[in-house]
């Protein structure tokens, strides 16, 4: 049947059971006979074919060959040049198997070769004189391949179906979706090739096809049809209605598109172009319902109820049931269709990938489609050679994962390559983004036999995988931030009951109808205001300096407001992928670093500042309490240090009384600014989600290290915060319901740290347990 396929674009004459000239001979011959006869005559067509094959790379290979003896002669060699040359002579020759009986073959695309691949030392000269030359075989230009692949791609799929059945390949149209799996440019080429072949034989006088095999492909194209638009969507045929003759004009002018030849192909079944459009328009009205029943099914569709079968991904994979929630999953019938291992493992893979990775990285509206990932795969992958998909590229929740083996000594090389590909390709560049990652979800029995080796993958995603960045609503919480901070910076200085009975006195003149002056509580503020935001800026600005450093473009920092510590943290998200874990770990740790050393410099001027005051000062000092205090052991262990006589040390039998719990120290406005500055940059270094101690954490241990050292994070400030510190408590409320998800994916995040950046980052987190443990 695949003799009988047609050139995408080129009409073809159709030919009746008397076309042939038959002799006297043939025409007293069997059917039987003469099918056998033709079998013969394509076989000998297939081996004409892959005789031209072997020819072309026996030339190729003995070029090659010649190439490498002069590469060797020479004193000086390029190794990578020459290994480039071994590779693909190595290519070449791998494409070129040997029967029983040893002779030289091709390897057939189709199916996996049966003869055994061996690393032969091929006589190129006496296989060239062995081989009778022959004409080149007319090839399509790239351009030309383009446009009839964008041809078949955008025929419906009961067309492609029957197109790639035509071309050879083996399509289940039971299973919607399957004929996506096939690669369009071979099938493509394969009709291009039939095509040729297919003219050589009736220009030499041949006979085309055995007629008994073309009655049965054209049965099977019919039954095609008939499943493709015949299948049970429990529609009858009295559901459809009559279509106007405005939308069949406008259906046969979207016709246009299809190949002359498919079109030839229905007309002989008796199905003219209007009939096609007719079964077109009424496929889009089923559609159209079904997807109108759908969100009819309404709020108890959460709870499952639908035997219909899930929607096909671009993969041609099944999704979730259509209406169906998470409760459809526990509470399904026994008459639900039977996972296959299949579906399990991309279910598996895709529920990994939500798991591991933001919803920023899922903008559906931005995920490449099939044809992009396609391109990406046989235009910049494959040339560079660095990269060996082991298999298609799988379709998950906000792009593609392609699995397969990385041929590069790290992944910054692979990186580099595809990036200097891709740079001059418009047709992807700009339009997609794409990440050398852990695989998701590996094979289980793989990954047994060899632990240390995980998997990597080529994750291809939209353009932008970054949050949004919602810059009115940034800037209205940090408003709101700037607003809590000041009142954080008033607040010290009303805990001295001095200044508060001050404050109340000017208050009940106020409701006398008296002139109002507050403007010295203003004014003895504005030093612990400016050093608390000071401290801030600093981490702000080391965030920067490193990003800019390693070009990530970042956001300006958001201050989340807070009643207890004046601000819960500053937020600089990306807007850009980090090249790799080292540069995130570089940007990620220097803000909350710069910010705690620091605040330990302005504590301990303050706390200088606090011993040396005079008695009248001293009594104008802002004022915390001592519980508060003792919240933090590293500020409260400088603070106990600095002004001695065990001023923080509370008797036991003191513990749980009304005295301690009105306990007030008096600071200096810089220790005051210093303590609360060391614990908001403290916390932020707590290994959670997206804050800078998550990414820390992912860049250490990955993604998977970084959500375990997430769930203990949360737990312990969980418990702690019950117990002893209403600062933790608010804090785990914060980052449980803003910054849980991971941080985007780095370019490259098989690559792991320097170990240099281990003291660092230890550093870091022995001051955050410091500071946040209480005393």
């Amino acid at each position: 049947s695949s003799e009988s396929g047609r050139d995408a674009t080129t009409a073809r004459p159709t030919y009746s059971a008397q076309s042939p000239p038959q002799s006297v001979d043939e025409a007293k011959s069997t059917p039987s006979t003469q099918a056998e006869k033709l079998r013969a005559e394509a076989a000998r067509i297939r081996l004409e074919a892959e005789k031209r094959i072997v020819e072309l790379t026996l030339e190729k290979i003995d070029k090659l060959n010649k190439k490498l003896e002069a590469m060797k002669k020479k004193d000086t060699v390029n190794k990578k040049d020459q290994k480039e040359v071994e590779e693909e002579l190595q290519r070449l020759k791998s494409q070129l198997v040997t029967d029983e009986k040893g002779v030289v073959q091709a390897v057939k695309s189709s199916e996996p070769s049966k003869g055994k691949t061996s690393e032969i030392d091929l006589d190129v000269s006496e296989s060239k004189d062995a081989v009778k030359a022959t004409p080149l075989r007319p090839t399509l230009s790239p351009e030309e391949l383009e446009r009839r692949v964008k041809l078949f791609e955008d025929a419906p799929e009961f067309l492609r179906i029957l197109v790639a059945r035509i071309a050879g390949f083996t399509v289940d149209d039971n299973t919607p979706g399957s004929v996506d799996r096939l690669n369009a440019k071979d099938i493509v080429r394969k009709l291009h090739d039939d095509a040729v072949d297919y003219d050589s034989i009736f220009s030499e006088g041949a006979v085309q096809s055995s007629l008994e095999s073309a009655g049965s492909e054209l049965e099977k194209a019919r039954a095609s049809i008939e499943r493709a638009y015949n299948k049970s969507k429990n529609f009858d045929d009295g559901d459809v209605p009559e279509f106007s003759d405005e939308q069949i004009k406008a259906k046969l002018e979207e016709l246009n598109v299809v190949p002359q030849f498919l079109k030839d192909f229905t007309a002989s079944q008796g199905c003219n172009e209007t009939d096609l459009a007719k079964m077109l328009l009424e496929e889009e009205f089923r559609e159209g319902e079904a997807k109108k029943d759908a969100k009819k099914q309404g709020f108890f569709s959460l709870f499952g109820g639908s035997n219909d079968e899930g929607d096909v991904g671009r993969d041609g994979e099944r999704m979730d049931k259509e209406g169906s929630g998470s409760f459809s999953r526990l509470f399904s019938g026994d008459d639900e269709k039977e996972e296959t291992p299949a579906d399990k493992a991309q279910s598996d893979l895709s529920f990994m990938v939500e798991s591991l990775y933001p919803k920023s990285t899922r903008k559906e509206e931005e995920t490449p489609d099939k044809r992009q990932v396609d391109t990406f795969v046989n235009d910049i992958v494959a040339p560079t050679r660095a990269f060996v998909p082991s298999g298609n590229p799988i379709s998950v929740p906000g792009g593609w994962v392609i699995r397969g083996k990385n041929e590069c000594s790290s992944g910054a090389e692979l990186i580099e390559k595809l990036d200097k590909k891709i740079s001059n390709d418009s047709r992807l560049n700009g339009k997609i983004s794409f990440f050398l990652l852990k695989d998701p979800f590996p094979n289980p029995e793989e990954q047994m036999l060899d632990p240390s080796n995980w998997p990597e993958v080529i994750f291809v995603a939209g353009p932008d995988v970054c949050r949004d960045p919602a810059p009115i609503l940034r800037t209205a919480i940090s408003g709101l931030g700037i607003a809590t901070a000041w009142y954080g910076s008033i607040y010290p200085f009303l805990a001295n009951s001095k200044l508060f009975d001050r404050a109340t006195e000017a208050m009940e003149l106020s409701d006398a109808g008296m002139q109002v002056d507050l403007s010295w509580l203003s004014d003895m503020s504005i030093p612990l205001f400016l050093s608390f935001m000071g401290v801030q800026v600093i981490h702000d600005v080391a965030h920067r300096v490193v990003a800019g450093s390693r070009n990530i473009d970042v956001t300006i920092p958001t201050l989340v407001p807070s009643i207890l510590s004046g601000i819960t943290n500053s937020i600089t998200s990306l807007r850009s992928s980090p090249k790799n874990k080292q540069d995130l770990l570089d940007f990620a740790v220097a803000g909350p670093l710069a910010g705690m050393i620091g605040s330990i410099a302005l504590l301990a001027v303050g706390l200088v500042l606090t011993t040396s005051a005079d008695a009248s000062a001293y009594q104008s000092f802002p004022g915390l309490p001592l519980l508060l205090l003792r919240q933090s052991s590293l500020g409260g262990g400088l603070i106990d240090i600095f002004l001695g006589n065990g001023v923080l040390n509370v008797p036991m039998s003191a513990e749980g009384t009304q005295a301690l719990a009105s306990a007030l120290i008096p600071l200096h406005p810089f220790a005051v600014a210093g303590y609360f500055s060391l614990i908001v940059n403290a916390l932020s270094m707590i290994p959670v989600g997206r804050t800078d101690g998550g990414r820390v954490a992912m860049a250490l241990f990955g993604r998977s290290g970084s959500q375990a050292a997430t769930f203990v994070a949360l737990s312990a400030m969980f418990v702690v915060g019950l117990s002893t510190s209403d600062l933790l408590l608010f804090y785990f409320a914060f980052a449980v319901f803003f910054q849980n998800e991971l941080e985007v994916p780095c370019r490259n995040e098989v690559d792991d740290v320097d170990l240099s950046r281990l003291p660092v980052a230890g550093l870091a987190w022995f001051l955050m347990l410091l500071t946040i443990i209480p005393m």
